[in-house]
């Protein structure tokens, strides 16, 4: 691939962005609505998260999964906001709102589910070591929920090209990186960031998903190790990136701290899973 021209350019891959369709109304009203929580009557806002049936029962599983310890006693969306605070539905909007504005499905060879179950792993890892290392577990788990949609931008709005990214790396997603590098000449960390800043997003959850492979930031490097260990914990047999040194002495957590931060990861996976994905 030395020598060869990139099949994308950053221009063309601001082009695809800037096409997208907008959000659906109900979602970027929620979304500004949440922005500004001061202001927020909870009465309305129940009411109008009911007027969309595949957010409602979204809020209501997770409110009533484990990691809230309410199993089956949060009946309606009034009680489901008071359990899972703003912060979280803020996520659970924003990951509607995604799966919903890139419409075109991804190229041959892209396993849509697989791209999801890994970005759930890492949310929940996120949220898990947040807790350990004193940061917003909210925050932690939107950047984790979202840190590869570049991925999924690629392979949606540059089918062909994407599908040679797939061929050559054979389902390595370790290789990933290089490869679109190489062949594209852009890679899934620019692509959504340059997403994240499209739908205005905060500067520091762009820099986050920009920086996840290459941490030069408090919130990229949480999202690093949160991505390696999902990467670790939920994938047998795949291979796993490697660590970024510098991140880890940021991080300065130890085997002791991290040893309960695996298990929740795993308790917590399933549950999460079919609240968002079911």
């Amino acid at each position: 691939m030395s020598g060869t021209p990139p099949l994308l350019s950053e221009a063309r891959l601001q082009q695809a962005i800037a096409a997208l369709p907008g959000l659906p109304p109900l979602i970027a009203g929620l979304l500004a609505d949440l922005e500004h929580a001061d202001d927020l009557n909870f009465s309305i806002l129940a009411q109008r998260i009911c007027a969309d049936q595949g957010l409602a029962l979204r809020m209501l599983r997770l409110a009533n999964s484990s990691f809230y310890g309410l199993s089956g006693r949060v009946a309606s969306i009034d009680d489901a906001i008071v359990v899972l605070g703003l912060r979280t539905l803020y996520t659970l909007v924003l990951n509607v709102a995604a799966m919903r504005a890139i419409t075109r499905p991804p190229c041959a060879g892209f396993d849509e589910m697989a791209f999801w179950r890994h970005s759930i792993s890492v949310a929940v890892a996120a949220r898990a070591l947040a807790t350990v290392c004193r940061k917003n577990p909210d925050i932690a788990f939107t950047h984790g929920l979202l840190h590869d949609i570049g991925q999924l931008l690629l392979a949606s709005c540059f089918p062909d090209e994407y599908r040679q990214v797939i061929v050559r790396t054979d389902g390595c997603a370790v290789m990933r990186l290089e490869i679109e590098r190489a062949l594209l000449g852009v890679e899934h960390a620019q692509a959504g960031a340059l997403l994240a800043a499209q739908w205005g997003l905060p500067s520091e959850f762009a820099a986050a998903i920009a920086q996840h492979h290459a941490p030069e930031s408090e919130a990229a490097d949480l999202l690093h190790l949160a991505d390696i260990l999902a990467h670790a914990l939920m994938e047998d047999d795949a291979p796993i990136p490697c660590l970024s040194a510098a991140a880890w002495q940021r991080l300065a957590l130890d085997e002791a701290q991290l040893l309960p931060v695996l298990a929740r990861i795993e308790r917590d996976f399933e549950e999460t899973r079919k609240a968002l994905l079911s």
